[in-house]
């Protein structure tokens, strides 16, 4: 019986080019600390220490605590000064970002029905920013004031997507089986991965990353305009696939 709706951020309830926001971001980030390092400088360590929290494998270390164990690998005596700046870009200026991101209303319609039908709600975000950034984004959205059971920032996480123990983990914070969830995202690579653990997918088809052919590995898939008026009309999509 299904407990809990996983709800991707970026690309699902978000509608936004990834590859647009992530240049947009990696370039007001680096001109925001440029008064400490030199921003070409800072992208390569902003990357390499992304890379080892999404390569992290173990319960011991968070994602946020193995992110800066690793920046600071890099940045050494830098370290106590870009610190600050990175907690000040995230409180005031990575909001200013939102002109990458192209909300749409289905996203609160997808939120509150799930809510309607008691059912608890997750926001399965990659976790690999602070929970400020994570929340701005939401805002974007238009989903940040809904009560949500479970936010997956860097902060609480373990794992990134695509390994799967980030999915167990998600389970476990919410006290579930996965056979008890629904997942809904749009990266085939990073989403489905849900599915092998026993969770329901949904690939939401409007901004797809990923391999298309991979489509066939969720258990539905459509536009998040197709599952808000399923959702609405419907309930929740059954045993058939749901196509566009």
């Amino acid at each position: 019986m299904l407990q809990v709706v996983l709800f991707d951020l970026d690309g699902t309830l978000l509608p936004m080019d990834h590859r647009k926001f992530m240049n947009e971001y990696l370039k007001e980030l680096s001109l925001f600390v440029r008064p400490v390092i030199e921003p070409d400088a800072f992208k390569q360590a902003l990357m390499a220490s992304t890379s080892a929290m999404a390569a992290n494998n173990s319960l011991v270390f968070t994602n946020e605590e193995v992110f800066w164990k690793d920046f600071e690998n890099h940045l050494g005596e830098r370290l106590p000064s870009i610190r600050p700046l990175l907690e000040l870009f995230y409180a005031e200026k990575f909001r200013q970002l939102s002109y990458v991101a192209h909300p749409c209303q289905e996203a609160r319609i997808l939120v509150k029905a799930a809510m309607e039908r008691n059912l608890r709600i997750a926001l399965a975000t990659n976790p690999l920013f602070p929970l400020t950034a994570i929340l701005s984004r939401m805002s974007w959205a238009g989903v940040d004031d809904f009560p949500w059971n479970l936010i997956t920032s860097y902060e609480v996480m373990h794992f990134c997507k695509p390994h799967p123990g980030y999915y167990r983990e998600i389970a476990a914070h919410l006290g579930v089986r996965p056979e008890e969830c629904l997942m809904v995202g749009n990266n085939v690579d990073e989403d489905l991965v849900a599915g092998t653990l026993g969770m329901k997918t949904y690939l939401v088809t409007d901004c797809l990353l990923g391999d298309p052919a991979g489509i066939c590995r969720a258990d539905w898939h459509g536009s998040i305009q197709r599952l808000a008026w399923l959702w609405e009309n419907q309930g929740f999509p059954g045993e058939s696939r749901v196509k566009l």
